[in-house]
Parts: C-alpha cells; sequence; structure tokens
C-alpha cells in the first residue's frame, strides 16, 4: 500500500469510529417497572416520568413522557431522543424535547434518584415526549425511548425498555433497562387509551 493510501485509509477509519461513539446509557431513565412511571416523580420536579399519572389514559389526552439521560450522552454526535409508539396497527416516530439541565445532588435526597448518585453531585438532561391524541388508537398501545447519536448521515442508537430479554439487554446504575438492538417486542412498556 503506497504512504497517502495508508494515511486515507486510517483517516476514513478513525472518522468512522469518531462517528459511532458510544451512547452512554449510565444516567439514562425513564422507568424501572411500568408501575414506577406513574408514581415516580422526576427529581426536583412537580411532575411524574409519565406525567398523565396513570396508563389509563382518554383518547382526547395527550401522553407526556419524560426521560433523563447523561449530559451529552452521544459524545460530539448530535443528540436526539425519540419515542417509537406502536398504536395497535402501525410503529409512529416521535421526537422528543430538551428541557433543560438538572442535577442529582446526594445532599439533596429530593434530587436524588434511587439513592445515587451516593456522593457528590452529577448534572443531567431532561427531555419530553408528547404524542398527540391523533396518534394514539382505543386499546392497547406500546412505547420504547430511543436516545441517538447523529453524525454526518451516521447514527448510534440505544433503546430504554420496561423488560430485558434479548443478547443486547443491559441494565444501568438506576435500575433502567436498555438495548443496543431494534427488535424489542413484548420489552416496551403498555399504555390503555380509554375510548
Amino acid at each position: 500500500m503506497k504512504p497517502y493510501a495508508a494515511i486515507l485509509t486510517t483517516s476514513l477509519l478513525c472518522a468512522a469510529s469518531a462517528a459511532f461513539a458510544e451512547i452512554q446509557s449510565d444516567w439514562a431513565y425513564h422507568a424501572t417497572s411500568s408501575g414506577s412511571r406513574t408514581s415516580e416523580q422526576v427529581p426536583g420536579e412537580s411532575f411524574k416520568f409519565l406525567a398523565n399519572g396513570t396508563d389509563q389514559i382518554g383518547d382526547a389526552d395527550t401522553v407526556t413522557l419524560y426521560l433523563l439521560t447523561s449530559r451529552d450522552f452521544a459524545g460530539e454526535m448530535e443528540e436526539q431522543v425519540y419515542v417509537r409508539w406502536w398504536d395497535g396497527y402501525m410503529s409512529h416516530w416521535i421526537m422528543g424535547s430538551w428541557v433543560k439541565s438538572t442535577t442529582l445532588d446526594a445532599s439533596a435526597p429530593e434530587t436524588s434518584l434511587h439513592g445515587l448518585p451516593a456522593e457528590g453531585s452529577v448534572m443531567l438532561d431532561l427531555w419530553k415526549i408528547e404524542v398527540p391524541p391523533w396518534i394514539t388508537q382505543p386499546g392497547e398501545n406500546f412505547y420504547a425511548i430511543q436516545l441517538k447519536g447523529y453524525s454526518q448521515g451516521a447514527s448510534e442508537e440505544r433503546y430504554l425498555l420496561n423488560k430485558s430479554g434479548g443478547d443486547f439487554s443491559q441494565t444501568n446504575n438506576l435500575g433502567q433497562i436498555w438495548s443496543a438492538s431494534e427488535e424489542f417486542d413484548g420489552q416496551d412498556w403498555k399504555i390503555n387509551i380509554l375510548q
């Protein structure tokens, strides 16, 4: 191989590996069970991770979800948060929005989450996803949350899930189950949309 070709190949490989940086999932959190999202308050806030407060939601109501992530969870890539909503007939991808930075502090129990951090503090990002009523359908609806890093046409994704399963499923320090696989049938959260 000619020297300039080796340099070009090395540069391309470095650029490709930078584009596929690891998504940080250590502090990602929505819920550790179906019940916790309706009962667990977002640390330091007056609302719950499933802001509706119940998983029995009226057909005319917007479903409002909150989640926490590490600051800059996608490294150098652009951060995006989505929900994959299954209405019983088809999938819908709804983009979330960044709300603010928030701090979990061991010295202020009202801002800790599952007893973490054990000491010191950690700065996180709070995200909000709203699923409008024209997307939901009466009956059982299901959702999973996607953390996505995007850069120059390349992307890396992680999925926050309700249940573990498959070879790619892991649990972080907060007890949140996540997966690197898009195959998560039966692992997502359920919401019943009332007529």
